[in-house]
């Protein structure tokens, strides 16, 4: 599987900003799939930065009991952000904690890596009776891989073309169609807060021409006002629109 660093700082970011998931336990069913809030999944990643094993603790804590040795390269599944040191993951029928620094993104099959703007996130299977097919490649023809469940969720999902988009079905790899496709985390959409309304200011916040309070004030957007097609930028600000102007403003003044 290729490796995707990239994206996966992208993903622990925006968990930091977007979600506030109670804390899982060693178990497997803390995560389980039917689980409302996705914003934390993450999906499949694979084990980097260490000479020959990482370890897959009980809890997050380095000083917690070591539940296995996770090999160089090995693939751990259904991986969600605990916080800025570990992150939750199973493992051949054990569910844990391994160090944020040795998890890598899985950002498609072997001999292909996909473009960032291709990553999609993670979804769910609908607009089918029971199941949709996962083939082994983009076509109907192909390979059945595995039947996956209505209302499954599939990880660590890219566009391929107009009909298909690659994914993992837990350490399954394969093509699912894209009408069986719902969004529900990560990717582009995971920054993205639609209409806001101005708040926590005094009388009006300022639209910025660079994400940064340094740079210049394009409008003052008066409190209470509705700026539109807002999406978060970094911790600090969201590209929005006022007026048919577009800048920036502080996430603190953004509301709904």
């Amino acid at each position: 599987m290729k490796k995707f660093r990239a994206l996966f700082c992208l993903a622990l970011a925006a968990a930091l900003l977007v979600c506030a998931l109670p804390a899982p336990t060693a178990q497997a069913a803390a995560y389980a799939y039917d689980y409302e809030d996705y914003s934390g999944l993450i999906g499949a990643m694979e084990i980097v930065n260490c000479q020959s094993y990482a370890s897959l603790r009980a809890y997050p804590d380095t000083g917690s009991q070591r539940l296995a040795r996770v090999p160089l390269a090995s693939v751990v599944t259904n991986c969600w952000y605990e916080d800025d040191k570990f992150t939750y993951c199973e493992y051949d029928g054990l569910a844990g904690y391994i160090l944020n620094t040795n998890l890598s993104f899985i950002a498609g099959p072997v001999g292909q890596e996909y473009a960032d703007e291709e990553y999609l996130g993670n979804m769910q299977i609908v607009n089918c009776k029971s199941y949709a097919s996962l083939r082994a490649y983009p076509d109907t023809r192909a390979d059945l891989v595995a039947r996956v469940p209505l209302g499954s969720i599939v990880t660590n999902v890219f566009y391929e073309d107009d009909r298909f988009c690659y994914c993992l079905y837990g350490d399954l790899e394969g093509f699912i169609l894209t009408d069986n496709l719902e969004w529900v985390s990560g990717g582009p959409q995971a920054n993205w807060l639609g209409d806001c309304v101005i708040v926590n200011c005094a009388s009006y916040a300022s639209l910025r021409e660079l994400p940064d309070t340094g740079s210049t004030r394009l409008a003052k957007v008066p409190l209470g006002s509705v700026v539109t097609d807002c999406y978060i930028v970094d911790d600090r600000f969201a590209c929005c629109t006022w007026g048919g102007v577009t800048g920036y403003i502080l996430l603190d003044n953004l509301g709904w």
